[in-house]
């Protein structure tokens, strides 16, 4: 693997999208995060390892995709079957893509339908959200069973006192257009947040065209937001909310084109009722949620297999700091899941949840948090889980160091889809997980710019892999995910922003020995950008990804690759920004997923409104 060459992109600040108290900062001391606690708290109060991606971010990178986005963060990598539209995989530390939960604007959107009960990244566009966090180790106490590796909550903007809006459109290789707009503001006491974005393209062959794929596979993506919320009388708030989203694409088979097409249907609804009082000392929320989801899979051979999913969620929460060095968090929460197919198959499970997390200050900069969860499944009984963490500032001051660890367990369920295709053969078994973390920030740069440094292990308990001698599931005995996660950013330092991000993983199956599959050993991004007063900026990526094993068995070995890219805009107006950019500047040719292609050189470029 090549020489390293940087770009940066500042980690200022984020928020869920169920609360509001989050605010941008250039500061990392003063940034506000909420996924990992459930609650707005300053990053330096955090034992967990939290990545937080803005809006600016994102249109400085230029980035399209939730991949785009994912890919440039320590302790995240990806694999997709082709281009835009494909299936695609999240890893979180070496969990499986089913282990990590993934939330659109606080709402669970996990797929019931799914074979593990993840969410497919393939057509997720970015241009709607406003941020992203990542909660990086085992966060299934707050957020329940699929939690295993971390959350990852996108979340769309919040609706302004005054209204404001922003536009942008895009062409490029193959085809390729999208446009988006979203638009906040008020009417009269109610708060509203309206946006949607539209991509389509011809795409390329997701059987590699360096293997005699000729086929384009295109795409076409379609999705809305809506948020409106409202003060009812002092201190009582109501919210609700939904996302929709739907993508039609082409597909292959492994190893050959084909003429198959598949679509992805998405729909979230949510609505909050808030109370807060006694100078915002106690909180307390009451919440549902709504997730449905269709696929179909139409195989040009053997036919169409539809499936959908549907989960209902009601859950409660209650916040309270009755003196300053402590505070009390409690939850509980109910969940139905329903899974049916066009081949007979259905079925439901349910989950009961109750949840505390305890956070003391008894010192100046220290900060510890301790929780325990109790879920009640209704196929698999009850199941107990405890995590700690701790966050430490030594000193005072924009430099000031924060040491971090945290310990977290994990449980959770088969699927829906899982239980059902097993019938008659093996039994199951619930996945279990034990992990933790240690690590070091390091602010510098007048607290423009942070260093971490964090090793993490976690061991996993019945890990469910597919046993293709036997076509059905089976529980793996033990499997271990150990490694360092290396970070540097650097935000607006002299007209600079930096990005570093290494993560070193070792995965392995103990029963076995062998490398979980497609796990890379090694990943690194890292990016630079500048921009002048007179409204330039000029940019440029490069990402090294290490060689992995495309299956359980370790039998194919996929090479690693370095793949680097260029970009620039320019200011016209205050309002009016044009942009562009080059991805995989030298063609490089190579695969994540075995006989699966990925983008060739391609150009975009675009113009961006702001009102």
């Amino acid at each position: 693997m090549k020489s390293l060459f940087l770009l940066g992109t500042a980690l200022a600040v984020s928020t869920p999208a169920w609360a509001d108290e989050a605010a941008d900062t250039a500061d990392t001391a003063d940034t506000i995060v909420v996924t990992a606690t459930r609650e707005p708290t300053p990053i330096t109060q955090i034992g967990q390892s939290v990545s937080v991606v803005t809006r600016d971010e994102i249109e400085r990178t230029q980035a399209t995709t939730a991949l785009d986005v994912l890919a440039r963060l320590p302790g995240v990598s990806f694999t997709q079957s082709g281009g835009f539209g494909q299936p695609a995989s999240v890893f979180i530390r070496g969990a499986d893509n089913a282990q990590s939960l993934v939330l659109i604007d606080g709402v669970p959107v996990n797929d019931p339908g799914d074979v593990g009960g993840g969410f497919d990244f393939g057509s997720l566009t970015i241009g709607q959200f406003d941020r992203v966090e990542v909660v990086r180790g085992s966060s299934g106490v707050l957020w329940g069973s699929r939690a295993i590796g971390g959350v990852i909550n996108f979340i769309t903007a919040r609706p302004t006192d005054q209204w404001t809006g922003r536009a942008q459109a895009e062409y490029g290789w193959r085809n390729r257009r999208q446009a988006s707009a979203s638009a906040m503001g008020k009417l009269g006491p109610v708060g509203l947040t309206l946006g949607g974005n539209w991509m389509k393209g011809d795409g390329f062959s997701a059987f590699d065209e360096r293997l005699g794929g000729t086929e384009k596979d295109g795409f076409e993506s379609k999705s809305a937001n809506a948020r409106a919320e409202v003060e009812l009388v002092s201190g009582f708030s109501a919210d609700v909310g939904g996302y929709w989203t739907k993508a039609n694409y082409d597909y292959d088979n492994t190893g050959a084109d084909a003429l198959n097409t598949g679509l992805k249907r998405d729909a979230l609804g949510y609505a909050n009722l808030r109370y807060s009082g006694l100078d915002d000392r106690l909180n307390a929320r009451v919440g549902y949620g709504l997730t449905d989801t269709h696929r179909i899979s139409n195989d040009a051979v053997w036919g169409p297999y539809e499936t959908n999913g549907r989960v209902e969620r009601v859950e409660g929460q209650v916040s309270f700091t009755p003196v300053e060095m402590a505070s009390i968090l409690v939850g509980a929460e109910t969940e139905k899941q329903k899974f049916d197919d066009n081949y007979g198959s259905k079925d439901s499970t349910s989950i009961d949840s109750y949840y505390g997390n305890l956070t003391l200050r008894p010192l100046a900069g220290l900060t510890l948090n301790g929780g325990l969860r109790y879920d009640d499944n209704s196929d698999f009984g009850h199941k107990t889980t405890f995590a700690a963490n701790g966050a430490w500032v030594i000193g005072s001051g924009d430099e000031a160091p924060v040491l971090r660890a945290s310990y977290g367990e994990g449980f959770k369920a088969p699927s829906l889809y899982q239980l059902y295709t097993n019938a008659g053969f093996r039994a199951l078994d619930p996945e279990t997980s034990k992990g933790w973390d240690v690590g070091i920030e390091q602010p510098f740069a007048e607290g423009t710019g942070r260093f971490t440094l964090t090793y993490f292990d976690r061991k996993t308990k019945n890990l469910i892999d597919y046993d293709l001698a036997n076509w059905n599931y089976y529980n793996v005995g033990r499997a271990r995910a150990q490694g360092l996660e290396l970070g540097m950013q650097v935000a607006n330092w002299h007209g600079f922003d930096v990005n570093l991000a290494y993560t070193y993983l070792d995965a392995t199956n103990e029963d076995t020995g062998a490398q979980l599959a497609r796990r890379q050993k090694n990943n690194f991004y890292a990016s630079l950008d500048k921009s002048w007063a007179l409204g330039l900026k000029l940019g440029a990526d490069l990402r090294v990804g290490g060689g992995r094993y495309d299956d359980t068995a370790n039998t194919y070995y996929l090479d690693g690759y370095v793949v680097a890219g260029v970009r620039a805009s320019y200011a016209l107006t205050d309002n009016i920004e044009v942009y562009g950019r080059v991805e995989n500047l030298f063609d490089e040719h190579y695969e994540v997923v075995r006989t699966y292609g990925t983008p060739g050189r391609s150009a975009y470029a675009g113009v961006r409104v702001k009102l």
